[in-house]
C-alpha cells in the first residue's frame, strides 16, 4: 500500500473514532483521551513502518523481467539488501519478443528490461530507447559480447536444447534436430514461436545458419509446419506441454528445462545437440528510467559475482564470469561456446531478423496453399 493511501485511511479512521467517542467524552473524558492517544500513536507507528521504504530519499526501480520468477526475485532481493534500492517487478507473463513489442509501442515503460537474448535488446537500442551503461572494470567478467556503445549489457549464456519425454527410443539414442521431422512424432512436437519468443528467434536462426544453403534451413522449418509442429508463445510453454504428456518432443532453453526438473520433478529429458544456437542474455536501461543512476547500479550488480552465483544456482543459467562455475548440465568448465558452435552468427541474426520474420510469417500461408 502506498504511503498516501495509508495517510488517507488514518484520517478517515480518526474521523470515525472521534465521532464514535463524542457521546462518551462528557461521562469519562480521561479514559476516552487515553484511548484516543493510543489509537493515534498506533496509527502513526503503522504509517511510519509502511512509509519507511519511502523515507530518507529511498530509491525505486520498476523492472520488466522475462526471467523466471524465482531468479528474478532472488536477484532483486539481493540487490535491495546490498543497496537499499527497492525494485518493483512488472507482472508480465509473455515472451521476450512480445515484451519488446510493447516497449517499442511505449505501452510499457519500466526502468529496465531484465533477461532475454541481446538480439531482443538490440531492437530497443536501434530505436533509441536504451541508455548507455558501462559495467565495472572487472577482470573476472567475460566481456567479449558487450555492446560497442554499452546500450545493453550481457549477463549470462543460455543454450538451446532438444527436450523429450523419457521414451525408451529417445533415451537410448538422444534426439538431434532431424528427429523433429521423424514421422513417428507427427503432431507431437512443440517449439517456441519466433514471432513471440527469443528462444523461437534463436531456434529459427539455428536452422537457417547450420545448413550450408539457407534454403535448406527454410525447408526444415517448412517441414515442421507440415508435420503439425505446435509453436508456443513462450519457450517455457514447450516444457509444460511435454511434462503433461500432450507432446513428446520439443525445443527449449536448457536452463529452463533443468530448473523445472529440479524444482517440479517433471519427467522431461534434455539433450544439447552438437549444432545448437545460444543466447547471450542481457539487461537494458530504458530511456524513461526515473532514477538512471539507480538503474545503472542494478546493471553493475547483475554483472558481479553474487548475481552470477544466483543465476547459476537458482536459474541454472551459465554466468559470464571466470570465477563462477556453470550449472551441472553443461559438460565443460568454460561458459564460452565451443568451436563447433562457430556456425551461429549472432550479428547475422540482428542483421537478417526483419527479413526472416517476414518470410516466417508468410510460411504458413505457403504451406496451406500447397496442401489444398
Amino acid at each position: 500500500m502506498e504511503s498516501s493511501t495509508v495517510l488517507v485511511l488514518m484520517a478517515l479512521a480518526g474521523v470515525v473514532v472521534g465521532l464514535s467517542a463524542h457521546p462518551l467524552w462528557h461521562r469519562r473524558p480521561r479514559a476516552v483521551g487515553i484511548a484516543l492517544w493510543l489509537i493515534l500513536f498506533g496509527g502513526l507507528t503503522a504509517a511510519a513502518w509502511r512509509m519507511e521504504p519511502f523515507a530518507h530519499g529511498a530509491r525505486h526501480l520498476r523492472v520488466l523481467s522475462v526471467l523466471d520468477a524465482e531468479t528474478t526475485n532472488a536477484l532483486l532481493d539481493a540487490f535491495q539488501a546490498q543497496t537499499g534500492i527497492v525494485c518493483e517487478v512488472d507482472p508480465f507473463a509473455g515472451g521476450a519478443q512480445e515484451a519488446v513489442n510493447l516497449l517499442l509501442e511505449k505501452r510499457l515503460q519500466p526502468d529496465l528490461l531484465l533477461g532475454g537474448t541481446v538480439e531482443i535488446h538490440d531492437q530497443l537500442a536501434e530505436k533509441g530507447l536504451s541508455l548507455a551503461c558501462t559495467p565495472d572494470n572487472d577482470d573476472q567478467r567475460l566481456d567479449q559480447w558487450d555492446h560497442p556503445q554499452a546500450l545493453w549489457t550481457p549477463i549470462y549464456v543460455g543454450y538451446l536444447a532438444i527436450i523429450h519425454r523419457p521414451l525408451p527410443e529417445l533415451r537410448t539414442r538422444p534426439p538431434e534436430w532431424i528427429t523433429l521431422l521423424d514421422p513417428r512424432f507427427r503432431n507431437r512436437v512443440t517449439i517456441p514461436s519466433p514471432a513471440t519468443s527469443g528462444g523461437g528467434l534463436v531456434f529459427m536462426a539455428t536452422q537457417i545458419q547450420r545448413a550450408a544453403d539457407p534454403d535448406r534451413g527454410w525447408a526444415f522449418l517448412e517441414g515442421l509446419l507440415r508435420q503439425g509442429a505446435q509453436f508456443e508463445v513462450r519457450s517455457e510453454d514447450t516444457i509444460t506441454q511435454i511434462a503433461r504428456g500432450t507432446k513428446d518432443l520439443g525445443v527449449a532453453w536448457a536452463h529452463d528445462v533443468w530448473r523445472r526438473r529440479e524444482r517440479d520433478r517433471i519427467p522431461v529429458e534434455l539433450h544439447i545437440p552438437r549444432q545448437t544456437g545460444y543466447e547471450i542474455g542481457g539487461v537494458s536501461v530504458l530511456e524513461w528510467a526515473r532514477d538512471q543512476e539507480a538503474a545503472r547500479s542494478l546493471v553493475r550488480f547483475l554483472t558481479g559475482a553474487e548475481a552470477a552465483r544466483i543465476q547459476a544456482r537458482v536459474g541454472y543459467r551459465v554466468p559470464l564470469r571466470r570465477d563462477v562455475p556453470p550449472p551441472p548440465y553443461l559438460d565443460r568448465p568454460s561458459p564460452l561456446p565451443p568451436e563447433d558452435l562457430a556456425f551461429f552468427d549472432r550479428k547475422a541474426v540482428v542483421r537478417e531478423r526483419k527479413a526472416w520474420m517476414e518470410r516466417w510469417q508468410d510460411l504458413p500461408r505457403q504451406v496451406a496453399q500447397t496442401e489444398r
